[in-house]
C-alpha cells in the first residue's frame, strides 16, 4: 500500500506535527508512506518538497498571492483565510510516486488549489483539521453558520453582499468537488457534525478519527526536576496556557482567561498562583492579569514542552472555537489535568470531573471555578492526573490512531477493487 500525504508544512505547527507523526507510525506498520509538503523544515528523506528547484520559493509566493483577493475587503483582524484559487498540476507532481491513496492534511496558505482534488486518479482521504474544507475561505467561522447553505454576506469580510468573495470560493468548491472518490476524516465529533451539515460534503463518507500524539515524547516527568529545568518556583500552584499567538488570536480565548484570572486574583489564593504562557511574546500593552504571569515565548522543542507541562499543576485552554485541542492531550499525556470550555473538540477529550473540567461556554466565572476545582483535586491526590494520562494512552496514542487509519485505507481500497 502506497500512501502520499500532502501538507503545507511538515514541522511548523501542531497540525503539521500530527501529520508527520502519523506518517512515521504508518511506515513502522510497513505502509509505503511519503509526505509532499510546500515548506519543508525537516531533513527526513521520506518528506518530499514540491518538485522543482525553486519550489520552496514558489510555495511561499503562492501563500502571498493566495491572499490578494482579500485586499478588496476590510477583513476582521482575528480571521484567518485561505482561498486556494491559484492553479497547480498536482497530478503531475505526484505521478512518480504513483500512490494508492492520496491523504490530505492541512493544505491551506495557497498550497493546494481547490481544483486539485479532481486531478487525482486514486482515492483521496482528507483529514479535516479545521473548518476550511466546507467554508467560503475562513478556517474558523467564529460562530457564523452560513456554510450550511452557500456562504455570502460574510461577517469576517465585513461584507453585506451575498455574491461576495466567500460565496465565490464556496461555489468554486461546489463545482470542483462533485463526484470525487473522497473520504473525510474530521478530528472531532463537533467538526464531523459541522461537515455533515455542509452541502459540499453531503454525499461523502465521514469518519471521525482524533489527532494522535507521540506519548513517548510527551510523558510525565518529575515535577520538581521539571520546574528546576524551567527555573520555576517549587512552592507555587502553576497554571500553563499556550497556543500559537496565544495572546493575539481572538479564537484562543485570552480575554476570557484574563477575566477568570482577575476573579482568582481577588481571592486569598492569588499569591499562590502563577500563570506560565507559551506560544507568544509578552504584549507591550498587556492589561492587569490578576495573578503573577511568566511569558516563556515560543517553545519549538517538544522535550522542553513536555517538561513544561510536567512542571505545571494544571493546563487551561479557553478557546472559543477549537476543532480538537492538541495542547489538551499534550498536557494530559504528561499527567497534567486540564480545563477548557465545554464546546467543540475539547468535549471529545475531557471527561468532566474525571480527567479535567469542562467549563460553561464561554463563561469566565465557570472557567475560574474549573481552575480552582482542578487545583484542589491535584492537591488531594494524583487520581486526576493518572486518569488524564490513561485517557491519552487509550484514545490518542499515535499508535492507536495509525491503526485506525490503516484500517480505513484497507476498507477504501477493498471498495475500489
Amino acid at each position: 500500500m502506497k500512501v502520499l500525504h500532502l501538507s503545507t508544512f511538515d514541522v511548523d505547527g501542531g497540525a503539521a506535527r500530527g501529520s508527520l507523526w502519523l506518517h512515521e507510525a504508518l511506515r513502522e506498520r510497513g505502509i509505503d508512506s511519503a509526505m509532499m509538503v510546500g515548506r519543508k523544515g525537516s531533513s527526513d528523506s521520506t518528506i518530499l518538497p514540491l518538485p522543482g528547484r525553486i519550489a520552496q520559493i514558489n510555495a511561499r509566493l503562492r501563500g502571498r498571492f493566495d491572499d490578494l483577493p482579500l485586499k478588496c475587503y476590510d477583513k476582521t483582524e482575528d480571521s484567518f483565510w485561505s482561498l486556494g484559487w491559484i492553479p497547480a498540476r498536482f497530478d503531475r507532481m505526484v505521478e512518480d510516486f504513483a500512490p494508492d491513496i492520496v491523504h490530505l492534511h492541512w493544505v491551506g496558505a495557497g498550497f493546494l488549489p481547490i481544483s486539485a482534488l479532481k486531478q487525482f486518479d486514486c482515492p483521496v482521504v482528507w483529514t479535516l483539521r479545521d473548518m476550511w474544507g466546507f467554508t467560503g475561505g475562513c478556517h474558523y467561522t467564529a460562530g457564523c453558520e452560513q456554510y450550511r447553505t452557500a456562504c455570502g454576506a460574510c461577517p469576517q469580510l465585513r461584507s453585506g453582499k451575498e455574491n461576495d468573495l466567500s460565496r465565490s470560493i464556496f461555489e468554486k468548491k461546489r463545482r470542483h468537488w462533485q463526484d470525487l472518490d473522497l473520504s473525510l476524516v474530521p478530528i472531532s465529533g463537533w467538526l464531523g457534525d459541522c461537515a455533515r451539515e455542509s452541502p459540499l460534503f453531503a454525499s461523502y463518507p465521514i469518519e471521525v478519527i482524533p489527532n494522535g500524539l507521540d506519548i513517548d515524547l510527551f510523558r510525565p516527568s518529575d515535577k520538581g526536576a521539571a520546574r528546576r529545568a524551567w527555573s520555576l518556583p517549587a512552592n507555587r500552584e502553576i497554571i500553563v496556557y499556550g497556543a500559537v499567538n496565544a495572546t493575539q488570536d481572538r479564537r484562543k480565548g485570552f480575554p476570557e482567561l484574563l477575566a477568570a484570572l482577575k476573579l482568582l486574583g481577588k481571592t486569598d489564593r492569588a499569591d499562590s498562583l502563577l500563570l506560565v504562557v507559551f506560544g507568544d511574546l509578552k504584549p507591550e500593552d498587556i492589561p492587569e492579569l490578576g495573578i503573577e504571569t511568566h511569558f516563556v515565548g515560543y517553545v519549538t522543542d517538544n522535550e522542553r514542552l513536555s517538561l513544561l507541562y510536567s512542571a505545571a499543576d494544571i493546563a487551561v485552554m479557553p478557546s472559543l472555537q477549537e476543532a480538537f485541542g492538541k495542547t489538551l492531550i499534550e498536557a494530559m499525556a504528561c499527567r497534567t489535568p486540564v480545563v477548557a470550555f465545554g464546546a467543540g473538540g475539547p468535549v471529545d477529550i475531557i471527561d468532566h470531573y474525571r480527567n479535567g473540567y469542562l467549563a460553561t461556554p464561554h463563561c469566565p466565572g465557570d472557567l475560574a471555578r474549573g481552575i480552582v476545582w482542578c487545583l484542589d483535586e491535584v492537591g488531594r491526590s494524583a487520581d486526576l492526573g493518572d486518569e488524564a494520562r490513561a485517557t491519552v494512552e487509550k484514545e490518542f496514542d499515535i499508535e492507536v490512531v495509525a491503526d485506525r487509519y490503516r484500517d480505513l485505507y484497507a476498507r477504501i481500497l477493498a471498495r475500489a477493487s
